[in-house]
């Protein structure tokens, strides 16, 4: 298996995608497009709160640690 050789497959509490990421250094789809829409948009990033995996600008931010969406919106906006 080649470095970063993605990982199409369904999440895992587990087996989290911080793993998958971190460990098996495989890129993983953004949760929340591969849940809601369907498609597949791999990625580096996982939140720090869920550990799922999202894409950078649209479903989470890195500006003091990474958080998605959901995470953010469970917070009431307020970052930890």
């Amino acid at each position: 298996m080649a470095d970063w050789e993605p990982l199409i497959d369904d999440y895992e509490e587990s087996n989290g995608d911080d793993v998958k990421i971190d460990t098996h250094h495989r890129s993983v789809p953004c949760r929340l497009c591969w849940t809601i829409f369907g498609r597949v948009r791999l990625t580096l990033r996982y939140c720090g709160q869920c550990k799922r995996a999202f894409c950078e600008g649209e479903h989470g931010s890195f500006r003091n640690r990474g958080l998605c969406v959901r995470c953010y919106s469970d917070t009431s906006g307020q970052l930890a």
